[in-house]
């Protein structure tokens, strides 16, 4: 793919994982190159990368549509990211790692805290994002980081839905979790991270998946 597709790519990406492109939404190829300033054919490489992720569809005869994110497929989601994430933790925890390599954890949680003290949901959620990508990255597995970065793009926008439906006080207390784990990462509590990583992630699945069932939203 050349510079042009990948730009498209991420550009396109981006509007449909912040909720910008709605849920069946149909996306006009030659509006989005004209807003790109750039030809269709690396807009259209971009649509078939879009489409091998689940995130858009290609039907001959019926145009481009942004795929909805079903209650099934969130759970499925959150599940496998979460089994991913647990052996990210237990990598992580196995390098004994020191304050330095945690800095990109550090910086997202302090992100995390200024966002929920301003109640600004959508800063939270890019903190939050942030954190869980750094988490998978850092474990220096690169096929765990690759599928897990494209599962949390895929749930991403869900993710997002989900943590507006919260109370006010959600992303503190989610905060606090996730800096519990990175103190007990840096301090050598190791399974007491994936012990606490473990039950988070449960929690986590039950309040956000649960909150879109309790709206009756059959996808998102």
């Amino acid at each position: 793919m050349g510079q042009a597709a990948d730009t498209a790519y991420a550009a396109i990406k981006e509007q449909i994982v912040r909720g910008q492109f709605a849920p069946n939404t149909a996306v006009d190829e030659g509006e989005v190159a004209s807003r790109l300033g750039m030809s269709r054919t690396p807009v259209r490489e971009a649509l078939l990368r879009l489409q091998a992720e689940s995130l858009v569809e290609i039907a001959r005869g019926r145009g481009i549509r942004v795929l909805p994110v079903s209650i099934t497929d969130m759970r499925e989601a959150y599940q496998t990211i979460s089994g991913l994430e647990m052996v990210a933790v237990q990598l992580l925890a196995d390098m004994a790692p020191d304050a330095d390599y945690l800095a990109p954890l550090h910086d997202a949680v302090a992100r995390m805290r200024s966002a929920a003290a301003d109640n600004d949901r959508m800063a939270w959620c890019d903190a939050d994002e942030d954190f869980h990508r750094e988490l998978m990255r850092l474990s220096g597995n690169r096929r765990l980081t690759t599928v897990g970065h494209q599962l949390r793009d895929f749930a991403r926008r869900a993710h997002v839905v989900a943590v507006r439906l919260q109370s006010d006080d959600y992303t503190r207390r989610s905060t606090n979790n996730h800096a519990a784990l990175l103190e007990a990462l840096q301090t050598g509590r190791y399974e007491f991270a994936v012990d606490t990583h473990r039950l988070q992630r449960r929690r986590g699945e039950e309040l956000l998946v649960g909150a879109v069932a309790a709206m009756n939203l059959s996808a998102l």
